[in-house]
């Protein structure tokens, strides 16, 4: 890339089977991880709860993992360099599996700590090097819908993993032999495309705060993304429940949000194909509006059956900030910037998902129960100030 409105990706010479092949072992792996992750976190909480844990610990527990995810989003690209990227993936699959499987037998306190933080690791190599090779999969026609299959393919495993966890409890070994078993199953596509994995180039072209400058309202989106996904999944329940509504209602509602995120994401991508340049960030912009509108009308419809769509379309739309975002990412970075832009596009989103809730729930406690409204509509109108003043 030498500017920030080059679109200079170019795609790989792969036969329409190779990229057919590629795109399944990507979705596959990306559906098995990401099952494991939404089993993972809530199981371990309840196991720390059920040992008498305090909060703070669990929740510093569970910002360790993060931690590790944010450190080594930004060391990927130089580890996939030195390892080559069909090593290093294989590297992040094996070290989720050792750390998963090692958890009932290091159980304790101090153990789940390392672990966790060995967990996010894996997680986040798996992460990069997954989305660079979805990125040079796709061509520029039709990157959007190939983002959206993505994004839909990891909702829907994100969706599944919480009724698999009701069917396997949270006692004994069987749930974490289940997510041994499905992340060390996520590396068998990838072994079966092993020769169709991107080289990464010997050098990156650029520096990561070169990169921020050139796209700043692209990175904004994967933190407002980030944000927003958190502090829903977090604080709509409490939200809806001091609104009124009741606690089993407002788990229902946020069934509802995650649909959305669900459904939305490929027709959201077929958008993206068809808005490039400064019309993408017209669609960035598009659908922070619109998150920001479904803030201000949740009080509104609340307790009426105009909030089922509402919420389907609100999830929806924060959720197409990353489909539209990482689609931009592939138009608009060259490959010796590739994989850094797409680990910095990740490293933005899992910054907006550590202080996305401390800043809503702060909030909430100031203007109760109005400030995860506040809070939610305040990031959306941040990063429009960011959209309208920045190019992207």
């Amino acid at each position: 890339m030498t500017d920030g409105s080059a679109t200079v990706l170019p795609v790989p010479l792969l036969r329409p089977g190779e990229r057919r092949i590629s795109l399944i072992a990507i979705l596959a792996s990306a559906f098995a991880s990401t099952v494991t992750f939404a089993m993972s976190t809530p199981l371990l909480s309840m196991r720390l709860e059920a040992q008498g844990v305090s909060g703070s610990i669990i929740g510093l527990n569970t910002a360790v993992e993060a931690a590790a995810i944010l450190f080594f989003t930004l060391a990927t690209p130089t580890l996939a360099r030195r390892l080559g990227a069909a090593n290093a993936l294989y590297l992040g699959v094996a070290i989720m599996t050792a750390a998963i499987a090692l958890l009932p037998v290091w159980n304790s306190i101090e153990g789940w700590f390392v672990l966790r933080f060995v967990m996010g690791a894996g997680i986040a190599i798996h992460w990069v090097i997954g989305e660079v090779w979805l990125n040079t999969v796709a061509d520029d026609s039709t990157r959007g819908r190939v983002v959206g299959l993505y994004v839909t393919t990891m909702s829907a495993a994100y969706c599944l993993g919480f009724p698999v966890l009701m069917i396997t409890g949270t006692e004994g070994y069987l749930p974490f032999y289940l997510i041994t078993g499905t992340v060390a199953a996520s590396a068998l596509p990838l072994i079966f495309a092993r020769r169709l994995i991107p080289s990464l180039p010997s050098e990156a072209a650029a520096h990561y705060a070169t990169l921020l400058r050139r796209q700043p309202t692209l990175m904004a989106a994967a933190v407002l993304n980030g944000v927003l996904i958190n502090s829903v999944l977090a604080f709509f329940p409490i939200f809806s429940d001091r609104m009124g509504v009741g606690e089993r209602a407002g788990f229902g509602m946020l069934f509802a949000v995650a649909l959305g995120n669900v459904l939305l994401q490929l027709p959201i991508g077929m958008m993206a194909d068809r808005h490039d340049g400064r019309d993408g960030r017209k669609l960035l912009i598009f659908l922070a509006i619109t998150s920001a509108v479904g803030f201000l009308l949740l009080p509104l419809v609340l307790d009426s059956l105009a909030a089922w769509p509402l919420l389907t379309i609100w999830g929806g739309s924060f959720g197409g900030l990353y489909t539209v975002g990482l689609a931009m990412v592939g138009r608009r970075f060259g490959p010796g910037d590739l994989a850094a832009a797409n680990a910095l596009f990740a490293f933005t989103y899992e910054t907006g998902t550590l202080v996305g809730p401390v800043f809503v729930g702060t909030s909430l406690d100031l203007w109760n129960p109005y400030g995860f409204l506040a809070a939610g509509g305040g990031a959306c109108l941040l990063f429009l100030l960011i959209a309208l003043t920045r190019r992207v």
